[in-house]
This record gives C-alpha cells, sequence and structure tokens, in this order.
C-alpha cells in the first residue's frame, strides 16, 4: 500500500514539472530527493558569482535606504513636527496603501534599532 502512494506521489512531482511519464517509466526515473532543509545548489560557479555580487549590490542600496529614512525620522523629531512616539503610531496604523508589502515591516525594523536615539529629543526624555 504505502510503495503504490510513493508511486503516485513521484508521479504527481513529475507531472507538476511538466512531465508526463507511464508506470513504466516511472521506475526508470531517478528524483533529488535531497533534505528540504538543504539548498540546491547553484546552476554553475559563474551563477554563484554573479549571484552573491548582486546580493552584495542590493545591500549597498538597502543600507542607503535605511540611512535616509532614519535621517527622515531623525529631522522631523528634531524639528518638533511630530514625536518619536507618531513615527510609531504611524508605522503600525498608518494608511496600509502609502507602502508595498514588506516595507512597514522594514520600517518597523529600522524604528525598533534607533528608537533609544529619539530619547534626547522627546520632552521628558522617555518615550512615552
Amino acid at each position: 500500500m504505502g510503495d503504490v502512494n510513493y508511486r503516485k506521489f513521484r508521479q504527481y512531482l513529475l507531472e507538476m514539472d511538466g512531465l508526463n511519464i507511464d508506470d513504466i517509466e516511472l521506475d526508470e526515473i531517478e528524483i533529488d530527493e535531497s533534505p528540504m532543509g538543504s539548498p540546491q545548489p547553484f546552476s554553475s560557479d559563474e551563477a554563484k558569482i554573479h549571484v552573491e555580487n548582486d546580493i552584495k549590490q542590493m545591500s549597498k542600496i538597502l543600507g542607503k535606504a535605511s540611512q535616509q529614512s532614519i535621517k527622515i525620522m531623525m529631522s522631523g523629531v528634531k524639528n518638533h513636527k511630530y514625536d518619536a512616539f507618531d513615527i510609531q503610531r504611524g508605522i503600525v496604523s498608518g494608511n496600509v496603501r502609502d507602502t508595498h508589502t514588506g516595507e512597514r515591516e522594514f520600517l518597523r525594523m529600522l524604528w525598533n534599532k534607533v528608537r533609544e536615539g529619539f530619547r534626547k529629543y522627546s520632552k521628558q526624555e522617555k518615550l512615552r
């Protein structure tokens, strides 16, 4: 009984990849059964180098965006447009249409990272 289910499962996986396989051919095909947690190898060494370089470049861009976002937060508080707690409230409960997926979480992570630096700009040197 278990072997039949395993065969159907293998056939299902192959069909998901766009292959229509008969039961006879199913036994001849080997499937890579590496553990789910282990990453698949890169398609080539050159691809690995290109991906690593692109990730470094994306990381630099995100780092610059982080710095600019923190700068905007700090200037708003320093110029007394709003207090530090208003930033947190805006990130958590602001208009959802103002940001894309993941951007609010990114801003919230930045806020958690720098919130202690806002203490000296608040009236009582504490964040409510």
